[in-house]
């Protein structure tokens, strides 16, 4: 799967703190300790500022004439422009990101990182003196950028083992008209566009802002009722522990059959009509099953046993199934492309049915 980051001139616009893990990809600036802020925008290059700017309507006279390098009368462009739209132009290359109303709110990268800087080292906390940014980076052209903040504490499973598991706030913004502002805490470490991945599945843990004309007095932190309501909305930080470590020692304690995972790994694969037709002759490869689904059932069984994280963890239990699914949306299943991708894990048909499975594994 593509990591989806930016490249220029040879290099991609990723950093992180390379300390403990290398991101797969082995790609940006590596740092040995957590980032600050200003050198976090820097090394991943995302210190640029994105404006709102005018759209005309050009006339192919207009379109020639520049083709072949001729002076326009600017006054022409007057009576072109497009009313109530906006192109939302990155400045630093002068390039246009996508298209929005005139009413949309930007986001500057710079805000975001201190946004989710701020909610990981406290409203008091001297935002500029403390390292706490992980990984951060820019996908696509700049249309979107992600930064990720360790929290300050794991959650422990199983002291005598040492089973730990760190989590994160992510912050997301993007920057081409389309989705929101999102934040979530989670235990996946980002890296590219395909661990842009799924927090707690009972949606206390993220958070989400419409690019509208009052985004930014939204993510104000020091207003109290905002710290407030992020804070309790993300569950942070005990209630997360807390809800997140008894899901997980939950799944774990369920042990599942065979044939309940293959049933599980149907329903989330296939259409209604080609589950149905497994269920009845219990053949993936009935001729009746499309090739596209079946593809896809195989992929998934074959990343419950062999994909990421999966050694780790004792096979047979809901957690080790759950892993399976979400590993194989994450890492293994095709997209269209990486903003694809993301709305899909995020909210779209991908969230749904890792939904459904980690329900039906609660419920198992």
């Amino acid at each position: 799967m593509a990591h989806g980051l930016e490249e220029r001139n040879g290099k991609f616009s990723f950093a992180e703190n390379g300390s403990r893990e290398r991101a797969w990809h082995g790609l940006g600036e590596v740092f040995d300790r957590p980032m600050f802020i200003g050198e976090a925008l820097k090394a991943c290059r995302a210190d640029f500022k994105v404006q709102l700017q005018p759209i005309a309507a050009l006339s192919d006279d207009i379109i020639n004439a520049i083709e072949n390098g001729e002076s326009i009368d600017a006054s022409i462009l007057r009576g072109l422009i497009v009313e109530g739209k906006k192109a939302t132009v990155r400045t630093d290359l002068n390039a246009p990101l996508g298209i929005t109303s005139d009413t949309y709110g930007i986001v500057q990268n710079e805000d975001a990182f201190k946004f989710v800087d701020m909610l990981c080292s406290g409203l008091e906390a001297d935002r500029d003196s403390h390292p706490t940014i992980e990984s951060c980076g820019v996908l696509g052209k700049g249309e979107r950028v992600f930064v990720t903040c360790k929290m300050p504490e794991d959650i422990i499973l199983d002291a005598k083992r040492d089973d730990r598991i760190e989590t994160y706030v992510v912050f997301t913004t993007s920057h081409d008209g389309t989705g929101a502002v999102r934040c979530m805490v989670t235990n996946i470490r980002v890296v590219c566009s395909n661990t842009l991945a799924w927090a707690m599945q009972n949606n206390s843990g993220r958070i989400a802002f419409r690019h509208s004309s009052r985004v930014m007095s939204r993510l104000d932190l020091l207003n109290k009722e905002n710290a407030e309501f992020a804070y309790r909305t993300l569950g942070l930080w005990r209630e997360y522990e807390s809800s997140f470590k008894q899901s997980l020692e939950h799944l774990r304690n369920i042990k599942i059959s065979e044939r309940f995972l293959e049933d599980l790994v149907a329903e989330v694969a296939l259409s209604d009509e080609s589950n149905k037709i497994f269920l009845e002759s219990r053949n993936i490869f009935h001729e009746d099953i499309p090739t596209r689904g079946r593809n896809i059932y195989l992929g998934m069984m074959n990343a419950m046993e062999n994909g990421i994280g999966q050694d780790i963890l004792e096979s047979g239990n809901a957690l080790w199934a759950l892993n399976g699914i979400t590993t194989y949306f994450q890492n293994e299943a095709n997209f269209k492309n990486s903003e694809v991708m993301f709305e899909n894990i995020m909210d779209g048909n991908v969230y749904k049915k890792v939904q459904k499975a980690y329900d039906k594994l609660v419920a198992a």
